[in-house]
């Protein structure tokens, strides 16, 4: 009992922790990989569409991103045309419906969690503690991550696997010939994974091979012949799901819309227009395999040793959770090895059985369980572009293997101080200021005052994540506001592009003096800058004042002096800061905490 209310509250804190909202920005693909693009389709909003999503060799399937933020966005233009709740378009609602969305799917994986842990022996509250009580529950999966959906989709892959596997458990079942009942999902949830992230292929490895290993009468038989023969009772629901997202892919980017005109005129043959077709067909998981499997593409996103995944991800996403499996690795391999050895001398007989005390036989449930968690890490540490977030499915067999090992019990204090330090890193603390600048800046732009109706809006972007353009709530045509990401440049970027904006502006003024047109319109450049490196901004040139101030914004790009941090101005190491050009009306600045999203 206390379990269950220990659940439930741990249930609604992941709930009310993503409505606050969270502040913490975790990596641009949360935004970039869905809500972005989704954002400018449906509410015609000003945004930035990254390589993912061009139409030369798209690598991102959009049904996902249609079926998570473009929901959340039709709703909140239904609402917003209805007129029942006033203007719902603004920056907080724009970050928290997708958000929303993502959270209440990720309760599916608390279900998945639940029915497992009662399949294979563990205790279901204790599990399902363990689970919501995680960071990457509290924080990764209430984020618009396509990890989410593969996520969710792994957790219901090992769930359809071990019923259908159960149903078989027992010798003689009456219902023998339900034995497939689950094929036709299984194969969805496959092909769905594969289009989402091809990368899904590796976490259903162990699962679905063991699933394909017994026949139809449930007898284990690991052969080719078993394999190819139980794959044929998934044929059919691979083939119709794999034409479904391939058709709303091709007709999303414009590519068979394009040949219609061609296709509907006469004198051409049926196998011309087959050929035609299959010519501009998208195949997104055959482009993403492709755009990652040359290593220029992968050392444009960064690269890392190959046991990334093994040690600093591993343990940054998991904590002792990871461990207990390294340790469990180590206690199978051991026992499996000292119990096929055999040994002449009775010395060394001996030292055979105090080994085997210490290292006893572990249950077929857990080795699977290890299987199912070490497997996708090695096929992930085969990529040079390792990232924490790429691990976040594997949080469910990490989870019940735990509770299976009694691990919950020893380290409770450990796992507990773990998630919290971790839950506020990301939470809040990394890149923190980032969303709540872009709500102040959208609450700037969209001022009713009509002299900031006159002036033209520079946005500069310096040693700060890809700021989600369209939580600033800018229509597509909105010529007079340009967002410009100069990423981690050097300051001598900075300075040519505010002299390049200057000096546009320069020659406007006098072409319309030239012309005799009347100009009624200003200039306001701001730099959006982190605290850390606010020293080059203030000694590059040009006057700036400060407007606004965002804490706690911890970048990790520019990590913050240590001997800075304990001086008196240390907080300025912590913030985000938008300074503007200096212009002859100075404003008094303003200084905002977290607690300004909530407003």
């Amino acid at each position: 009992m206390v379990l269950t209310i220990v659940w439930l509250a741990l249930a609604l804190f992941r709930i009310l922790w993503c409505l606050a909202p969270q502040t913490g920005y975790i990596h641009p693909d949360e935004f970039f990989q869905s809500p972005e693009v989704m954002a400018g389709d449906i509410l015609n909003l000003k945004i930035f569409r990254t390589w993912e999503f061009n139409t030369s060799h798209p690598s991102r399937s959009i049904l996902f991103p249609m079926a998570t933020a473009g929901f959340s966005f039709i709703v909140l233009k239904t609402l917003h045309n209805s007129g029942l709740f006033g203007s719902m378009l603004s920056s907080n609602n724009l970050l928290i419906f997708p958000r929303f969305y993502l959270t209440c799917l990720s309760f599916i994986l608390d279900y998945c969690v639940y029915h497992l842990a009662c399949l294979w022996g563990a205790d279901p509250w204790y599990s399902l503690t363990l689970l919501s009580g995680s960071h990457v529950m509290l924080v990764f999966y209430t984020r618009t991550f396509s990890n989410v959906v593969e996520g969710v989709l792994f957790a219901l892959l090992l769930v359809l696997v071990a019923v259908d596997l159960q149903q078989t458990s027992v010798a003689a079942h009456p219902r023998k010939k339900e034995r497939r009942n689950n094929k036709d999902l299984i194969g969805v949830v496959l092909v769905s994974g594969f289009f989402n992230r091809p990368t899904f292929i590796g976490y259903a490895l162990v699962p679905i091979l063991l699933w394909l290993s017994h026949d139809q009468k449930g007898k284990f038989l690991f052969s080719l012949r078993t394999i190819l023969k139980t794959s044929c009772s998934i044929f059919l629901s691979v083939i119709v799901t794999t034409f479904i997202f391939i058709i709303i892919d091709t007709l999303y980017f414009d590519l068979l819309v394009s040949e219609i005109g061609w296709f509907l005129e006469d004198g051409n043959s049926i196998h011309k227009h087959i050929i035609s077709l299959s010519k501009h067909l998208v195949l997104t998981p055959l482009n993403f395999i492709l755009y990652n499997l040359d290593p220029e593409n992968l050392a444009v996103h960064g690269r890392h040793p190959w046991f990334t995944h093994l040690t600093v991800n591993g343990l940054t996403m998991f904590g002792a959770l990871h461990l207990s499996a390294v340790v469990s690795v180590i206690r199978i391999i051991t026992q499996k090895s000292v119990g096929t050895a055999w040994f002449h001398d009775p010395k060394k007989q001996q030292f055979k059985k105090r080994l085997l005390m210490q290292f006893p036989a572990t249950s077929p449930i857990t080795e699977y369980l290890i299987l199912v968690y070490f497997v996708p890490l090695i096929i992930l540490s085969l990529f040079s572009h390792q990232e924490a977030r790429f691990l976040s499915p594997l949080i469910v067999p990490v989870v019940i293997h735990s509770v299976l090992s009694d691990e919950m019990f020893r380290r409770k204090g450990v796992i507990v101080v773990f998630n919290i330090l971790f839950s506020i890193l990301f939470g809040c603390l990394h890149q923190g200021g980032l969303i709540p600048c872009l709500s102040y800046l959208e609450n700037i732009l969209h001022s009713n005052d009509s002299m900031a109706n006159q002036f033209e809006h520079d946005l500069i972007f310096y040693h700060t994540y890809m700021p989600p353009r369209y939580l600033l709530n800018i229509k597509s045509d909105q010529e007079s506001i340009r967002i410009i990401d100069l990423g981690g440049s050097d300051v001598s970027v900075l300075n040519s592009t505010v002299n390049g904006l200057l000096n546009n502006f320069s020659k406007h003024l006098t072409m319309c003096l030239s012309k005799q047109i009347e100009n009624n319109r200003e200039i306001n450049i701001y730099i959006i800058t982190p605290g850390t490196v606010q020293n080059e901004i203030r000694s590059c040139g040009f006057p700036w004042e400060t407007v606004a101030s965002f804490f706690p914004h911890l970048t990790m790009e520019d990590p913050p002096d240590i001997s800075s941090l304990l001086s008196e101005h240390g907080l300025t190491q912590l913030s985000l800061y938008i300074f503007k050009r200096l212009n002859t009306n100075h404003q008094i600045p303003i200084h905002f905490n977290l607690e300004y999203t909530q407003d």
